[in-house]
């Protein structure tokens, strides 16, 4: 399982487990049922709901079959964290508070409400120790290195960057006046056409979100900018200044300081990326056979999902 799918379980989890939002169903019909077991462990509906939401929150739309899918998969992966979690508490495998304190804060710094979550948190963590436990590294030659590095040629191509800078002038600061915006950045404009430093001018007036750093938005590949201010910067030469570039709510101005051609990274350059992605198909691989071990002795009863025609 990703760690993007661990975080949509952990947020899932506590949300079935707590009654919260889940599948509304018709009157008369049941919300809640048990659709798998696992050594005797429930896994629920409103489990699989909660993650198949979470599998689709940004999907333009779903289709009956894409449903079950999502349940299928959902059931699937619930199903593989109870084997986890049950592993972990036969190997005796213990996680001190404070990494459950840790963890919640972390996920509170990024939005998340994890205060009522520990409990999963705690066992995200318990599988995590015991699987870094059970998956030591292991010995990579050169010649892997090397014929990795040969059968992804792609993998190693860097694209052309540019360093760029920006000032940007909104019009939220002149009260929503974006003629008055428009004056600032022109006379911006033309002051740096007479010389004076971009950087210190970004520092003084833009709305920018690296004012405070000169405008400096760093080595940028083609594409990582928006619209008219990604084409503006791909056609800079070093030293150059763009014209004023408008925006929906105000006037942009863009820099390029310097460029770096495309190129390609020698094996020595690519070595590390190399040995990580060797270290993480061992590590996951050997999370597979953990797996299909655990599957293989383990009591697991399928039982009906929700069909799809249910959900709103």
């Amino acid at each position: 399982m990703s760690a993007r799918l661990w975080m949509a379980v952990v947020l899932a989890l506590p949300l079935a487990a707590s009654g919260g939002e889940g599948p509304k169903a018709e009157e008369g019909t049941v919300v809640n049922s048990i659709v798998a077991v696992v050594n005797n462990e429930p896994v629920t509906q409103l489990e699989v709901e909660a993650l198949v939401a979470e599998f689709l929150r940004n999907a333009a739309g779903t289709t009956p079959d894409q449903l079950r899918a999502a349940r299928d998969r959902a059931r699937e992966a619930l199903i593989e964290q109870r084997l986890l979690v049950q592993e972990a508490r036969r190997r005796n495998v213990a996680v001190d508070p404070e990494e459950v304190n840790a963890e919640v804060e972390r996920l509170k710094a990024m939005g998340v409400d994890a205060e009522g979550r520990r409990d999963v948190i705690r066992e995200r963590l318990m599988i995590s120790l015991m699987l870094l436990r059970l998956q030591s590294a292991r010995a990579i030659s050169p010649q892997e290195v090397a014929d990795y590095y040969a059968k992804h040629p792609d993998d190693f191509v860097l694209r052309e960057r540019r360093h760029v800078f920006v000032i940007a002038i909104y019009a939220r600061s002149f009260g929503g006046d974006k003629r008055a915006a428009r004056r600032r950045a022109e006379e911006v404009l033309g002051r740096l056409r007479k010389g004076e430093d971009f950087g210190a001018l970004a520092k003084k007036h833009s709305d920018g979100a690296f004012a405070d750093k000169g405008g400096d938005y760093g080595w940028l590949e083609k594409g990582a900018l928006v619209g008219p201010l990604d084409q503006a910067a791909s056609r800079l030469k070093p030293g150059e200044v763009s014209e004023l570039i408008e925006a929906k709510d105000g006037f942009l101005i863009v820099k390029v300081t310097g460029v770096q051609p495309a190129s390609r990274q020698s094996l020595a350059e690519a070595r590390p990326k190399i040995l990580q992605r060797l270290q993480a198909e061992h590590r996951q691989e050997r999370r597979r056979q953990l797996i299909g071990s655990l599957r293989k002795s383990a009591s697991i009863l399928h039982l009906d999902l929700r069909p799809a025609a249910a959900t709103p």
